[in-house]
């Protein structure tokens, strides 16, 4: 996979790092999982990948605080980063705007809203809607 993109999915639930996984690589991403803030934190310094899909509530951390931290570093500051979060609170949502960072709320309909962000930001041509198969 030389020459693909890198994408870091850093949240505590396994099933949903799975899912997102296999969402991304079917885009042509190189995928790492980290599953506590600490471990997510550690991987960005060590491999700084190209975009970042960061939890709000996890063990080790809260995504907001690595998110400030990275806001912090210059080497890191305009890293791509969208908070996903199963929580809709007020004071998230505008702490991630004054970061900089987009926010998604996790819900049925997530990967329908991160792929486009996804796709926007590391200029990848995804489809927007089924390819009909002929026969």
């Amino acid at each position: 996979m030389s020459g693909a993109k890198h994408i870091l999915i850093a949240d505590d639930d396994a099933a949903l790092c799975r899912v997102l996984t296999v969402h991304c690589q079917h885009l042509g991403l190189h995928v790492h999982t980290a599953h506590d803030a600490m471990h997510a934190l550690l991987l960005i310094h060590k491999d700084r990948p190209d975009m970042v899909l960061m939890d709000i509530s996890m063990p080790a951390g809260n995504g907001l605080s690595a998110c400030e931290m990275l806001a912090t570093d210059r080497r890191l500051a305009d890293l791509p980063i969208v908070v996903i979060s199963g929580s809709s609170r007020e004071q998230d949502m505008r702490r991630c705007d004054e970061l900089g960072v987009r926010f998604v709320q996790k819900d049925g309909s997530l990967w329908q809203r991160l792929k486009p962000m996804i796709c926007e930001q590391l200029g990848l041509r995804c489809e927007t809607r089924p390819v009909a198969c002929g026969k």
